[in-house]
């Protein structure tokens, strides 16, 4: 073989290597990025959202970690704690986890749920759901709520987003302090 004919092979060998080399790590970037635009698109540490319809706050939201979704739709909350308000009543919430999903409307915490409300009512979940299309407040899980020395407690309940109303479900009870231990 002549010496042109070498060069060409040698060189025509490190095209084919560099070219697979190439493709062969094209892939690994492609796949890692489109595994980063799955994951969330901003992560903030010690916000507060909120809330508001007719000039009136509705909810507040403090979290120690947030992180939103690439279309800003949703949010996945740590460390929570929350005010829902309504004509000057309150209810603050303590959470450990939750979830702000903007177009349904709803804000849904769970993890140790403890809330007391304006007039004196002390709240125990394992979650809470608030609609903002309906206005109501909900646990699809065993509660206790707390005033006055009487305890209600049951399998669910529904109610206005700072507990003046409250309709328990299943296995319902109201009794006072003393006989509900």
């Amino acid at each position: 073989m002549s010496k042109n004919k070498k060069s060409i092979l040698i060189v025509l060998v490190i095209l084919l290597a560099a070219l697979g080399i190439y493709f062969l790590f094209k892939d690994d970037h492609h796949e890692k990025g489109s595994a980063k635009s799955d994951g969330p698109a901003m992560e903030f540490s010690n916000i507060e959202m909120k809330e508001d319809k007719d000039g009136q706050s509705v909810w507040r939201i403090k979290a120690k970690h947030v992180s939103m979704s690439r279309d800003k739709n949703s949010a996945d909350m740590e460390g929570i704690e929350a005010y829902f308000l309504k004509d000057g009543n309150e209810l603050k919430l303590n959470a450990d986890q939750g979830h702000y999903d903007r177009k349904q409307k709803k804000v849904h915490v769970e993890g140790h749920v403890e809330g007391t409300s304006s007039d004196g009512m002390v709240l125990h979940a394992k979650n809470l759901t608030y609609d903002g299309h309906t206005d109501i407040l909900s646990t699809d899980e065993f509660f206790t709520a707390e005033k006055d020395g009487r305890v209600l407690t049951a399998d669910s309940f529904t109610a206005d987003r700072v507990l003046e109303k409250i309709t328990a479900k299943g296995h319902a009870r109201l009794a006072d302090k003393e006989d509900a231990q």
